[in-house]
């Protein structure tokens, strides 16, 4: 089924109708938000960040999501999703707005991270609800179109979102552009309030707040022990396809604040070459999407997702000794193909082999294990490049990690799957196809 087969059928469905809603209005207001942060921080000249300054802005955006992440879980298998999903997006709003105040005032210290960290923290509730809330709107054997189409349509509103934004900056300052953020996040919350019930399915009790903490070692533990194998090695591969995708954003960052940028040092960075790289990446993610429901039913998505992963390295290893803007739009092309075909591979897996009652902890996980390998690549990679980003070398590194997971996962599937076999009970009595 095409990506706009699929997406026609989709939204014929009144559920997903509702959810999809709710996740482009959401994530295109993300766009416009997160253009507004990159103006006032990335690409600042008065700023000068080098490659750890940058690194380290990387994980403050990112490991909260991963702190937070068993939260959302707990959270998720324990209380009405729909109920999350508005009262985030009503918290997300109000911290946003917050956020251009302290613009106003040119506040770009401790306080103004933190409360960045609020609005992304918050965020990891939201995207992990609408990964939970996918199977109760669309049926079983639609999962892989269905995290073909929302996932990635979801990217394109972010990046449209991003364009919005870009426009709005020209025009006004980046206080206003993040009032326009908040403004779209009001919009989702509406959006959320209209969706029928999504979980969890089995009722539980809806901890006090003073409680969670100590019930979040309790359910990590409980899905520790009973995750299938299958599951386990699928969110350790999320975590290693986030390397190459973080590693090649953040070189791409240094090469157009750098050496792409021009002699102007007034400018801080060439942002419409480096907005045209994410394009580039975010196509990649858009051609993920168009033949991913396609071929991953004929092949299966493990097959699928290893044939990804052999070309794109193959690509990637014919691109890396050219080192200029065309040359390094297409590796994120590329690299940004591969991410997101193993992404929608992945998440359709999870839910076919993890049962429900674990499910909003594994998606949890899930956002763990892929923002710490994008924060770990960037780190990486402001451990081993220069500080404009100007080599080659990282690129044959990054066809070599592509081709390494292509080798390796057919084999660590069939093992894990053989376990499984051996044990049915610990998949709670779901099974899928790969």
């Amino acid at each position: 089924m095409t990506f706009l087969r699929a997406l026609v059928m989709l939204l014929g469905l009144p559920g997903f109708r509702r959810l999809f809603l709710a996740r482009i209005t959401s994530q295109g207001s993300d766009g416009v938000f997160q253009v507004a942060l990159a103006s006032h921080v990335l690409f600042n000249p008065e700023q000068n960040a080098d490659p750890t300054t940058i690194a380290a802005a990387f994980a403050v955006v990112l490991l909260p999501y991963s702190v937070l992440g068993p939260f959302a879980g707990t959270v998720l298998d324990r209380w009405p999703r729909r109920r999350v999903l508005v009262a985030g997006q009503f918290v997300r709003a109000g911290v946003m707005a917050g956020v251009g105040g302290l613009i106003l005032l040119g506040s770009l210290g401790l306080g103004f991270f933190l409360v960045v960290l609020l609005v992304f923290s918050v965020n990891r509730f939201v995207l992990a609800g609408f990964s939970t809330g996918l199977p109760h709107v669309v049926a079983r054997e639609h999962l892989v179109s269905g995290n073909a189409v929302a996932p990635t349509s979801g990217s394109v509103a972010y990046f449209l979102g991003g364009v919005a934004g870009g426009v709005v900056s020209a025009l006004a300052s980046d206080a206003v552009v993040v009032l326009v953020a908040a403004g779209g996040v009001l919009s989702a919350a509406w959006a959320a309030a209209r969706l029928p019930f999504i979980g969890p399915d089995i009722p539980r009790a809806a901890l006090p707040a003073t409680d969670v903490l100590r019930q979040v070692g309790r359910d990590l533990s409980d899905a520790a022990r009973t995750l299938p194998r299958r599951a386990r090695l699928l969110l350790g591969l999320v975590f290693l396809s986030r390397l190459p995708l973080g590693y090649v954003l953040l070189q791409t960052l240094l090469l157009f604040r750098g050496p792409f940028a021009g002699p102007d040092p007034e400018r801080g960075g060439d942002v419409l070459g480096f907005g045209l790289a994410a394009a580039a990446a975010a196509s990649g993610f858009g051609m993920a999407a168009v033949v991913t429901p396609w071929l991953a039913t004929r092949w299966r998505p493990v097959p699928f997702a290893t044939r990804a992963l052999g070309i794109s390295a193959i690509t990637t290893l014919a691109l890396a000794p050219w080192l200029n803007p065309w040359v390094v739009s297409a590796l994120n092309l590329v690299v940004g193909f591969a991410a997101q075909t193993v992404k929608i591979s992945i998440d359709s897996l999870l839910q076919a082999h993890v049962p429900d009652a674990l499910l909003g902890r594994t998606f949890a996980l899930h956002d763990m294990m892929y923002n710490s390998g994008l924060v770990a690549a960037a780190a990486l990679a402001a451990w081993t490049l220069p500080p404009g980003g100007a080599t080659t070398w990282s690129f044959v590194a990054v066809a070599v990690v592509l081709g390494a997971l292509a080798a390796g996962l057919p084999s660590a599937w069939q093992r894990a799957s053989r376990a499984d076999e051996r044990a049915p009970q610990v998949d709670g009595g779901q099974s899928g196809g790969a």
